[in-house]
Parts: structure tokens; C-alpha cells; sequence
């Protein structure tokens, strides 16, 4: 019986003991000062791990699968973090509006630690004055609808440069077209040029990464699951390396940051007359001063950053899901080109005056929404105090998952829920701004995403132009497999043949 001495045996009778009386005591606390409530159902927890390893590598997919045992309403242990995930609308409403208070702060990550100066940003900054302040710096002087209006011509330039580059490309030997790369190159351009006055695609930063790699490091690192987030104790790992990763890409991003903003101080200082961008805007905010909210270089590079992420990863997967979708269904294709050369003809190209005339366009986008969201979890929310929510008990510092990409594919709210049906959408009232809880793209309430405007302008035109402008054949079939992270975007590009659609000359 020596082997019963051994430190590995006896560190693992130790661990069994205290997950028994952990399981007690969680068990206890569930229970106590809420009356009879329990904690919603949901699958039991390993040790130290919690749920984490039923996640797998499509968290959106393993989530809604656990759904249908468990119900819209399900609770489970990432790690040490104790979460919730919904996956109905009505349950949606309960936590994002009645609930919407309580549920409106966000939880610490590592992202929001490295990559958005210590979550001095809209998006992560934890709930309270300061969020107010910042989130109401942004709808009032940043990005109201006369500010998204005055970038009309940006966006309406670029997207004819986009259109010049998908000819140019396919007349000069490259037979198919990666519509990845042009879409995420023209929605990077016009962020750019909102925020800075120009635009960086050939910009070359430190240590020899190009400002397109920047982008994309940022915005793959916002979106994976980094363990320590979930499970502190092995924080001291930095498993996968991903905090490393972060502060590296985000010290190029701040060296970036901080040349853009003395350019512009420099600038203003000579004088020299230019249309206004949004760093104009906070640097005007700097010197005239603020009793609510001191606005500093700091807020401003946070800003830049968020601007970044939301307004070019979300559209340029949403984009790319939509000429998935219109290519694989040639009549949804057909009736989207009829009603743009009806409504704007054959003779010149897309404006974005004439996208408010274009009904079946936005049919087109709100189905690809539900089948594909942007933010398939949305970011994530956690609770500032316990409350009773569905017949459960919710315990404070909950993470509150809303699992938006199962909801739109729900058969009890959605008739034939895997099909591309644009027709769903006709004389429909339902839309993407958060009024409706079956199409939760951009969230809602208070942590709602603040730049809808700007970001659906850039999607309605981007995909009016290249659906107007060309017909496009692609060879085999076109998947629908995706990558997990921030956003969903398609596993694999789409590389398609562009013929010349209008009667007007090609551009030269």
C-alpha cells in the first residue's frame, strides 16, 4: 500500500476532495438568498477546465447543439468563469433589454488589456461614467448621421477605385479574382481615410510589417479564446502565446497611433487647409476641454482601434457572405441586378443617393445577417449584480453569452432556417438596428454597436457595385465553412471571373 504515499497519488485525492466541496458549496450558493431558484440547467463542469472543452474549434455550433438539451437558456463553467448562453429571441430580450442594466457591463479580457489601452475604448470599457461619457463622445461628435453622411464622396471614390482594381486585375493575367482581398483593402481605405485623412495600404511600419498585417493580426487576436481570460491560475502560462502576440502587434499599432496624431497636430499648427477627419475632430475636442471627459491621446488611439475592428472586419465578412450567397442562388442574384439597373440603369454606376430605393438589396443583406452574424456571439456581457431572469437565479460577474448565429437559424422562429430566402424579408418590418430580437446583428440597448450607420453604408454600396458592375462566374462549388472568432468569416476565400456588366467604357 506504499503507492497510496506517493505525492501524485496524494495530490490527486486532494483534488477530488476539494471538488467535491466545491460542487457543495457552488451548489449551496445557487441556492441561498434567492429563495427556492436554481441556476439554469446546463452540462456539468470537469475540474479547473469548467465547460471550456466542449467548445471545440466552432464554439457558435457546439453552443446551439447544446442548446437543444438544455434549452434557450443554458449555464455552464468556462474555466472558473461562470456563464450563461441564450439562444432564443424572447430569452434575448429578457437579459439585453428588461435585464439590460444589469447585464450592460463588460468582463476584463486580455484583449481589452493589450489591445485597447486597458479597455479605454467604447466597445470593452467596463460599465459605469466613463463608458458614458466615451460611448456619448462617439454618438454625438463621431459618428452621428451627419458625420457618416459627410464621408459620402470617400466612400464613393474608393468603391470606384475597387471596381477599377477587380477590372484591372482580371484583364492583366489573374483569371479569377480573390473578392476577399478587394473587399477588405476598400473598406480598409475608407476607415482609413474617415479616421486620418488617407489611406495606409502600401504603409510600411516598424520592424517591416505592412499596415494590412497590422489589421489583421489586431483583428484575429480580438477574436480568439485566450485561456487565462477563463482560467487565471494559469495565467502565468500565456498559453498559445497570444498575450505575447498581442502586446507585440499592439506596440506597431501604438508607434502607428502616435505619428498619426503628431502628423495632424502638425498640420493644424501650419495651417494648411483640409477636410476635417475624425482624429480632427478629437484633437478639437482636446484643446477646447471637457468637464465630463478629458479627451487625451490615449482615448484617441483606443478609438482608432475600434474603428479598426468594427468597421472593417464585420463588413468585409458581411460582404463576402453576401457574394456567397447571391452566387450560389443565381435568381437571388438576377433579381438583385434587375432591380439596381431598373432603378439607377446601365449607364453609370451606383451612387450611394440611389441605395434608399434599393428594397431588395436590403433584403439581401438582412438574410445574409441571419444566416451568417457578423458577431456570432456578440461581445460578451457580464452581470453587475444578481437577479432572477427566466425562472433562474443569474449570480453577479456572470459572462452572458447571446448565441445570435442560432437564433438566426432557429426553425421555430425562422421557416426554412438553412435556406437563403430573401423573399422572408419582403414587407417585412423587421430590421438589423436591434429593435427586433430575431435579428440581433449589431446588439442592442446599451451596448448596442454604436457605428451601424457606418457600417451597413459601406455594405449596401460595396455589394451594389460589384453585383451592378460585373457578372461573375466562379468554377465548383461554394462552401459555406468558417473560421470562429470575433466574427465568422468564410474558412476560404471566394476567387471569381468579373465580366463587365454596364454599357458605359471600363474603367481605364
Amino acid at each position: 500500500m506504499a503507492w497510496l504515499y506517493s505525492p501524485v497519488v496524494q495530490l490527486g485525492f486532494s483534488l477530488i476532495f476539494l471538488w467535491i466541496i466545491y460542487r457543495f458549496v457552488t451548489k449551496k450558493k445557487s441556492k441561498s438568498d434567492k429563495g427556492e431558484l436554481e441556476l439554469p440547467p446546463g452540462p456539468r463542469p470537469w475540474p479547473l477546465v469548467g465547460n471550456l472543452h466542449l467548445l471545440g474549434s466552432l464554439p457558435h455550433k457546439a453552443l446551439a447543439e447544446l442548446a437543444t438539451k438544455y434549452g434557450a437558456i443554458m449555464f455552464l463553467r468556462l474555466g472558473s468563469v461562470p456563464t450563461v448562453v441564450v439562444s432564443s429571441p424572447a430569452m434575448a430580450k429578457e437579459f439585453l433589454k428588461t435585464h439590460d442594466l444589469i447585464f450592460a457591463n463588460r468582463p476584463p479580457t486580455s484583449a481589452g488589456k493589450y489591445l485597447a489601452y486597458q479597455r479605454r475604448d467604447v466597445a470593452q470599457a467596463p460599465y459605469g461614467e466613463y463608458w458614458r461619457q466615451i460611448r456619448k463622445l462617439c454618438t454625438i461628435e463621431l459618428l452621428t448621421a451627419k458625420r457618416v453622411e459627410s464621408f459620402r464622396w470617400v466612400r464613393e471614390e474608393e468603391v470606384s477605385v475597387m471596381v477599377r482594381s477587380v477590372w484591372e486585375e482580371s484583364e492583366h493575367g489573374v483569371r479569377f479574382v480573390n473578392l476577399r482581398k478587394q473587399i477588405f483593402s476598400v473598406l480598409l481605405n475608407i476607415v482609413c481615410r474617415m479616421f486620418a485623412g488617407r489611406s495606409y495600404s502600401d504603409h510600411q511600419l516598424s520592424g517591416g510589417q505592412s499596415f494590412s498585417q497590422m489589421v489583421a493580426e489586431v483583428m484575429h487576436l480580438c477574436g480568439v479564446i485566450v485561456p487565462r481570460d477563463f482560467i487565471p491560475s494559469l495565467a502565468f502560462l500565456d498559453l498559445g502565446g497570444y498575450c505575447r502576440r498581442m502586446q507585440a502587434v499592439n506596440k506597431v499599432f501604438d508607434e502607428f497611433a502616435e505619428e498619426l496624431i503628431d502628423e495632424h497636430i502638425e498640420r493644424r499648427r501650419a495651417k494648411r487647409s483640409e477636410e476635417p477627419d475624425i482624429v480632427d475632430v478629437m484633437l478639437d475636442m482636446v484643446e477646447i476641454g471637457s468637464a465630463e471627459i478629458q479627451v487625451s491621446r490615449v482615448h484617441i488611439k483606443a478609438i482608432i482601434s475600434d474603428m479598426l475592428i468594427a468597421g472593417v472586419e464585420t463588413s468585409t465578412t458581411t460582404i463576402e457572405w453576401a457574394m456567397t450567397e447571391l452566387l450560389r442562388n443565381p435568381q437571388a442574384m438576377s433579381r438583385a441586378q434587375q432591380e439596381i439597373e431598373l432603378k439607377v440603369g446601365r449607364d453609370r454606376i451606383v451612387r450611394e443617393s440611389d441605395l434608399a430605393s434599393l428594397d431588395y438589396l436590403r433584403c439581401v443583406v438582412k438574410e445574409t445577417l441571419r444566416l451568417h452574424a457578423s458577431a456570432p456571439l456578440l461581445m460578451p456581457h457580464e452581470s453587475i449584480q444578481g437577479c432572477n431572469v427566466g425562472g433562474y437565479y443569474i449570480p453577479p460577474k456572470t459572462r452572458l453569452f447571446v448565441n445570435v448565429w442560432a437564433i438566426g437559424r432557429d426553425e421555430r422562429v425562422w421557416e426554412d432556417p438553412l435556406e437563403f430566402k430573401t423573399e422572408r424579408f419582403i414587407g417585412s418590418s423587421i430590421d438589423v438596428n436591434g429593435h427586433h430580437f430575431e435579428l440581433l446583428s449589431f446588439g442592442t440597448g446599451r451596448r448596442g454597436c454604436p457605428g451601424i450607420s457606418m457600417g451597413l453604408s459601406s455594405v449596401y454600396l460595396v455589394v451594389a457595385q460589384l453585383i451592378h458592375c460585373f457578372h461573375w462566374n466562379v468554377e465548383g462549388n461554394l462552401d459555406r465553412d468558417e473560421v470562429f472568432g470575433l466574427t465568422l468569416p468564410k474558412k476560404f476565400p471566394i476567387f471569381a471571373l468579373p465580366s463587365w456588366w454596364l454599357t458605359t467604357d471600363k474603367p481605364s
